[in-house]
Protein backbone atom coordinates (compact mmCIF):
# COMPACT_ATOMS: atom_id res chain seq x y z
CA UNK A 1 0.00 0.00 0.00
CA UNK A 2 1.15 3.40 -0.69
CA UNK A 3 2.13 6.10 1.76
CA UNK A 4 0.87 8.64 -0.68
CA UNK A 5 -3.00 7.72 -0.77
CA UNK A 6 -3.34 10.65 1.63
CA UNK A 7 -0.91 13.08 0.84
CA UNK A 8 -3.01 15.60 -1.55
CA UNK A 9 -5.36 16.12 1.49
CA UNK A 10 -2.40 16.57 3.47
CA UNK A 11 -0.90 19.32 1.41
CA UNK A 12 -4.32 20.97 1.45
CA UNK A 13 -5.05 20.96 4.94
CA UNK A 14 -1.40 22.73 5.25
CA UNK A 15 -2.03 24.89 2.84
CA UNK A 16 -5.29 26.12 4.20
CA UNK A 17 -3.90 26.64 7.49
CA UNK A 18 -1.21 28.93 5.82
CA UNK A 19 -4.36 30.57 4.20
CA UNK A 20 -6.16 31.36 7.47
CA UNK A 21 -3.08 31.99 9.79
CA UNK A 22 -1.61 34.64 7.57
CA UNK A 23 -5.18 36.33 6.24
CA UNK A 24 -5.86 40.21 7.01
CA UNK A 25 -9.03 39.44 8.92
CA UNK A 26 -7.15 37.69 11.75
CA UNK A 27 -5.96 40.56 14.54
CA UNK A 28 -6.47 38.41 17.50
CA UNK A 29 -5.92 34.75 18.91
CA UNK A 30 -9.90 34.41 19.32
CA UNK A 31 -10.39 35.11 15.64
CA UNK A 32 -7.13 32.96 14.84
CA UNK A 33 -8.76 30.00 17.12
CA UNK A 34 -12.25 30.63 15.23
CA UNK A 35 -10.96 30.35 12.07
CA UNK A 36 -8.71 26.87 13.00
CA UNK A 37 -11.68 25.39 14.23
CA UNK A 38 -13.45 26.24 10.68
CA UNK A 39 -10.82 24.80 9.50
CA UNK A 40 -11.46 21.69 11.49
CA UNK A 41 -14.72 21.47 10.74
CA UNK A 42 -14.22 21.87 6.91
CA UNK A 43 -11.97 19.19 7.01
CA UNK A 44 -14.64 16.77 8.35
CA UNK A 45 -16.99 18.03 5.97
CA UNK A 46 -15.32 17.33 2.96
CA UNK A 47 -14.01 14.35 4.06
CA UNK A 48 -17.76 13.19 4.56
CA UNK A 49 -18.56 14.82 1.37
CA UNK A 50 -15.74 12.54 -0.95
CA UNK A 51 -16.56 9.28 1.04
CA UNK A 52 -20.45 9.71 0.40
CA UNK A 53 -20.49 10.68 -2.97
CA UNK A 54 -21.91 7.92 -4.91
CA UNK A 55 -24.11 9.24 -8.64
CA UNK A 56 -25.08 5.51 -8.98
CA UNK A 57 -26.74 5.12 -5.46
CA UNK A 58 -27.22 8.96 -3.90
CA UNK A 59 -28.30 9.21 -0.65
CA UNK A 60 -28.74 12.76 1.38
CA UNK A 61 -25.71 14.28 3.54
CA UNK A 62 -25.03 16.87 5.68
CA UNK A 63 -22.58 18.61 4.63
CA UNK A 64 -23.25 22.28 6.77
CA UNK A 65 -25.21 22.42 9.77
CA UNK A 66 -24.40 23.33 13.63
CA UNK A 67 -20.87 21.80 14.03
CA UNK A 68 -19.75 22.19 10.48
CA UNK A 69 -20.22 25.35 9.15
CA UNK A 70 -19.22 26.68 5.71
CA UNK A 71 -20.20 30.08 5.02
CA UNK A 72 -23.30 32.26 4.60
CA UNK A 73 -25.71 29.22 5.87
CA UNK A 74 -28.95 29.31 8.25
CA UNK A 75 -28.26 29.10 11.92
CA UNK A 76 -31.47 27.85 12.25
CA UNK A 77 -31.63 25.20 8.85
CA UNK A 78 -30.34 21.57 8.20
CA UNK A 79 -29.50 21.24 4.70
CA UNK A 80 -28.88 17.81 2.67
CA UNK A 81 -27.89 17.01 -0.84
CA UNK A 82 -27.13 14.29 -2.93
CA UNK A 83 -25.24 13.87 -6.16
CA UNK A 84 -27.42 13.81 -9.27
CA UNK A 85 -27.13 13.18 -12.97
CA UNK A 86 -29.38 15.25 -15.59
CA UNK A 87 -30.34 12.16 -17.21
CA UNK A 88 -30.97 10.31 -14.21
CA UNK A 89 -34.76 9.68 -12.86
CA UNK A 90 -34.79 10.07 -9.01
CA UNK A 91 -37.31 9.20 -6.62
CA UNK A 92 -37.62 11.50 -3.41
CA UNK A 93 -40.00 10.23 -0.50
CA UNK A 94 -40.07 12.09 2.53
CA UNK A 95 -42.17 12.74 5.93
CA UNK A 96 -43.28 16.49 6.47
CA UNK A 97 -42.19 17.77 9.86
CA UNK A 98 -43.54 20.62 11.88
CA UNK A 99 -40.51 22.99 10.54
CA UNK A 100 -41.58 26.51 9.22
CA UNK A 101 -39.74 26.15 5.76
CA UNK A 102 -38.95 22.92 3.47
CA UNK A 103 -37.21 24.03 -0.18
CA UNK A 104 -36.14 22.09 -3.06
CA UNK A 105 -33.21 23.13 -5.55
CA UNK A 106 -31.54 21.79 -8.36
CA UNK A 107 -27.94 23.11 -8.46
CA UNK A 108 -24.91 22.57 -10.79
CA UNK A 109 -21.20 21.39 -9.19
CA UNK A 110 -20.17 24.73 -8.90
CA UNK A 111 -23.04 25.56 -6.41
CA UNK A 112 -24.62 28.27 -8.42
CA UNK A 113 -28.45 27.49 -9.72
CA UNK A 114 -29.07 26.22 -13.08
CA UNK A 115 -30.04 28.49 -14.82
CA UNK A 116 -32.21 26.52 -17.84
CA UNK A 117 -35.56 28.16 -19.53
CA UNK A 118 -38.10 25.34 -17.88
CA UNK A 119 -36.34 23.51 -15.13
CA UNK A 120 -37.38 23.66 -12.27
CA UNK A 121 -34.56 25.11 -9.85
CA UNK A 122 -36.07 25.78 -6.67
CA UNK A 123 -39.43 25.64 -5.01
CA UNK A 124 -41.21 25.03 -1.35
CA UNK A 125 -43.38 22.78 0.22
CA UNK A 126 -46.40 24.52 -1.41
CA UNK A 127 -45.29 23.75 -4.47
CA UNK A 128 -45.87 19.77 -3.66
CA UNK A 129 -48.72 17.50 -2.78
CA UNK A 130 -48.68 16.36 0.46
CA UNK A 131 -50.56 12.80 2.35
CA UNK A 132 -52.65 13.87 5.25
CA UNK A 133 -49.97 11.98 7.49
CA UNK A 134 -47.11 14.17 6.17
CA UNK A 135 -45.98 11.71 3.88
CA UNK A 136 -45.02 12.66 0.09
CA UNK A 137 -43.48 11.16 -3.11
CA UNK A 138 -41.07 13.76 -5.64
CA UNK A 139 -39.66 12.27 -9.07
CA UNK A 140 -36.96 14.12 -10.34
CA UNK A 141 -35.72 13.17 -14.20
CA UNK A 142 -35.82 14.41 -17.50
CA UNK A 143 -38.43 16.09 -19.37
CA UNK A 144 -41.15 13.71 -19.85
CA UNK A 145 -42.31 15.61 -23.43
CA UNK A 146 -46.17 15.51 -21.94
CA UNK A 147 -47.92 16.28 -19.41
CA UNK A 148 -45.89 16.32 -16.57
CA UNK A 149 -47.41 13.63 -13.57
CA UNK A 150 -47.94 15.21 -9.92
CA UNK A 151 -44.79 15.78 -8.22
CA UNK A 152 -42.48 16.11 -11.47
CA UNK A 153 -39.76 18.09 -11.64
CA UNK A 154 -37.67 18.55 -14.69
CA UNK A 155 -33.95 18.15 -14.33
CA UNK A 156 -32.11 21.12 -16.15
CA UNK A 157 -29.30 20.77 -18.32
CA UNK A 158 -25.80 19.87 -16.14
CA UNK A 159 -28.16 19.12 -12.99
CA UNK A 160 -25.65 17.51 -10.47
CA UNK A 161 -26.85 18.49 -7.08
CA UNK A 162 -29.98 18.26 -5.62
CA UNK A 163 -30.21 20.37 -1.89
CA UNK A 164 -32.58 20.58 0.67
CA UNK A 165 -33.33 23.06 2.93
CA UNK A 166 -34.98 22.72 6.44
CA UNK A 167 -35.54 25.74 7.95
CA UNK A 168 -36.61 25.69 11.96
CA UNK A 169 -38.27 28.59 13.45
CA UNK A 170 -37.89 27.09 16.99
CA UNK A 171 -35.18 23.86 17.46
CA UNK A 172 -38.24 21.74 19.51
CA UNK A 173 -40.33 21.30 16.24
CA UNK A 174 -40.88 18.05 14.88
CA UNK A 175 -37.84 17.00 12.94
CA UNK A 176 -39.56 15.30 9.42
CA UNK A 177 -37.42 12.64 6.75
CA UNK A 178 -36.32 12.22 3.75
CA UNK A 179 -34.62 9.86 1.15
CA UNK A 180 -33.67 9.56 -2.52
CA UNK A 181 -33.31 6.63 -4.44
CA UNK A 182 -32.43 6.28 -8.37
CA UNK A 183 -35.08 4.68 -10.35
CA UNK A 184 -33.20 2.76 -12.64
CA UNK A 185 -30.47 1.53 -10.41
CA UNK A 186 -33.45 0.07 -7.07
CA UNK A 187 -32.23 -3.22 -6.35
CA UNK A 188 -28.86 -3.57 -7.16
CA UNK A 189 -25.56 -2.80 -4.45
CA UNK A 190 -23.37 -0.12 -5.55
CA UNK A 191 -19.78 -0.86 -6.62
CA UNK A 192 -17.54 -2.28 -3.89
CA UNK A 193 -14.28 0.51 -3.46
CA UNK A 194 -10.85 0.01 -4.81
CA UNK A 195 -7.61 1.15 -3.78
CA UNK A 196 -7.37 3.90 -6.82
CA UNK A 197 -11.28 5.15 -6.12
CA UNK A 198 -10.05 5.81 -1.90
CA UNK A 199 -7.00 7.30 -2.80
CA UNK A 200 -9.09 9.73 -5.18
CA UNK A 201 -11.69 10.54 -2.63
CA UNK A 202 -8.87 11.75 -0.61
CA UNK A 203 -7.92 14.51 -3.88
CA UNK A 204 -11.11 14.97 -4.31
CA UNK A 205 -11.53 16.14 -0.32
CA UNK A 206 -8.30 18.21 -0.67
CA UNK A 207 -9.37 20.14 -3.27
CA UNK A 208 -12.96 20.69 -1.84
CA UNK A 209 -11.25 21.91 0.82
CA UNK A 210 -9.18 24.70 -0.86
CA UNK A 211 -12.36 25.50 -3.03
CA UNK A 212 -14.21 25.91 0.71
CA UNK A 213 -12.04 28.05 2.18
CA UNK A 214 -11.18 30.09 -0.87
CA UNK A 215 -14.49 30.74 -1.88
CA UNK A 216 -15.72 32.21 1.88
CA UNK A 217 -12.63 34.01 1.73
CA UNK A 218 -13.32 35.77 -1.09
CA UNK A 219 -17.35 35.85 -1.26
CA UNK A 220 -16.91 39.47 0.80
CA UNK A 221 -14.97 41.15 -1.44
CA UNK A 222 -16.76 39.83 -4.79
CA UNK A 223 -20.36 41.09 -3.21
CA UNK A 224 -20.19 43.64 -0.28
CA UNK A 225 -17.00 45.34 0.63
CA UNK A 226 -17.87 47.96 -1.54
CA UNK A 227 -20.96 48.94 -0.20
CA UNK A 228 -20.43 51.32 2.34
CA UNK A 229 -19.77 50.87 5.78
CA UNK A 230 -21.78 49.94 8.31
CA UNK A 231 -24.95 50.16 5.54
CA UNK A 232 -26.54 47.08 4.44
CA UNK A 233 -28.13 46.49 0.66
CA UNK A 234 -31.97 46.68 0.15
CA UNK A 235 -33.44 43.16 0.56
CA UNK A 236 -33.85 41.04 -2.36
CA UNK A 237 -35.21 37.39 -3.19
CA UNK A 238 -32.08 35.05 -2.56
CA UNK A 239 -30.54 34.39 -5.44
CA UNK A 240 -30.85 31.25 -7.15
CA UNK A 241 -34.88 31.39 -6.80
CA UNK A 242 -35.51 30.50 -3.14
CA UNK A 243 -38.73 32.03 -2.84
CA UNK A 244 -39.18 32.28 0.83
CA UNK A 245 -36.10 33.67 1.52
CA UNK A 246 -34.44 37.57 1.34
CA UNK A 247 -31.06 38.53 1.79
CA UNK A 248 -29.44 41.83 2.55
CA UNK A 249 -25.65 42.12 3.07
CA UNK A 250 -23.25 44.60 4.67
CA UNK A 251 -20.08 44.71 6.88
CA UNK A 252 -19.74 47.38 9.77
CA UNK A 253 -17.16 48.87 11.99
CA UNK A 254 -17.82 49.60 15.68
CA UNK A 255 -15.70 50.81 18.54
CA UNK A 256 -15.63 48.80 21.30
CA UNK A 257 -18.44 51.12 23.03
CA UNK A 258 -20.58 50.91 20.03
CA UNK A 259 -23.28 48.81 18.71
CA UNK A 260 -25.27 48.18 15.63
CA UNK A 261 -29.39 48.01 15.97
CA UNK A 262 -30.81 46.73 12.83
CA UNK A 263 -34.49 47.43 12.34
CA UNK A 264 -36.18 44.51 9.73
CA UNK A 265 -39.89 46.11 8.58
CA UNK A 266 -42.56 43.50 8.14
Amino acid sequence: MSSDVTAPLAAAIAEAEKLITSAEFIDTDIDLADGLDYLAGSIAAVIQLARSRQRSHPNFVTSTGPSTKMGLDNPDTLYYHADIEPDGTYEVRGTRGSTVDLSFQILRGDYTATNVPGGDDAFDDRRITIADDGSFTLTFGPDPAGERPDNYFVLGDGASMLAVRDVYGDWTERKGSISIQRVDTRGTAPEEPDVAKVSRRFSVAGKMLLSRINTWFNFPKWFYLDEPVNTFTPPRLTPGGLRTQFSSVGHYRLADDEAMIITVPR
